[in-house]
């Protein structure tokens, strides 16, 4: 099968590693980079499943770190690695682009895009589409996809809520530091991750801070809880436009 992917999360990049090995799989991103904005804790918590994604050089350069209940690394490798890997694998990446419309034609799926490097749309012809990314987040100039009048099949994420994150030498963590999740990093630095709002403030400030909805339960802050949610959703049956 031609299977299209949109969105350059994590989540289509997990999918498009189990996908490309039977079928002919591309992404699509309206960013100029998958993954952005990168806004998740660096946490694993099976260092055997993490692993299993990569080789041995690209887990020496992740530098994971060990924690208490898993392992810190930064999550942007993680999908810059992951995004590496699809590519050798075969699939073909088109960033900078945006879904024009969509139309079943001969039991197939057309999609017209439009590209910031093209002066005029192509077209690409595929057998599933799966819609990862916030249909409704704009991407360059505000400008989001069109599914009309064909809906694709869309991976529903959880229910989020607001999390706030910072990064913080980790000389500066100590015991009166408070925070939902700490993940240590083997760069000298520890991410510290509050429900809605920080209940404490470095003394040299944040060095990186972010908002984000991410789930609410810590359980799924994590790599494994991604690579679960992705392994589950590609055995459900195909469905389209759910």
């Amino acid at each position: 099968m031609d299977i299209v992917l949109i969105g350059g999360t994590i989540e289509s990049l997990l999918a498009a590693n189990h996908y490309c090995k039977d079928h002919d799989v591309s992404i699509i991103e309206q960013e100029a980079e998958l993954g952005l904005p990168s806004v998740h804790p660096g946490r694993i918590l099976d260092i055997d499943l993490f692993k299993s994604y990569f080789s041995e050089e690209q887990l020496g350069f992740l530098a994971l770190h060990a924690n208490d209940d898993g392992w810190g690394c930064r999550w942007e490798w993680v999908l810059k690695h992951l995004a590496a890997n699809v590519a050798r694998q075969g699939v073909q990446f088109f960033t900078r682009t945006r879904v024009l419309s969509s139309n079943q034609q001969n039991g197939k799926i057309l999609l017209e895009l439009n590209s910031s490097e093209r002066s005029t749309p192509m077209e690409i012809m595929a057998d599933r589409v799966v819609l990862f990314s916030d249909p409704l987040t704009g991407g360059p100039g505000g400008r989001t996809h069109h599914f009309h009048p064909f809906q694709p099949e869309i991976f529903h994420p959880l229910p989020t809520i607001t999390w706030f994150g910072g990064t913080v030498l980790s000389s500066d963590v100590d015991a009166s530091t408070s925070a939902e999740l700490v993940i240590k990093r083997a760069d000298g630095m520890t991410e510290l991750w509050w429900k809605n709002s920080p209940s404490w403030k470095p003394s040299r400030g944040f060095i990186e801070q972010c908002t984000s909805l991410l789930p609410e339960d810590l359980h799924h802050l994590s790599f494994d809880s991604v690579v679960s949610r992705v392994c589950d959703f590609m055995e459900e049956p195909f469905k389209i436009g759910n």
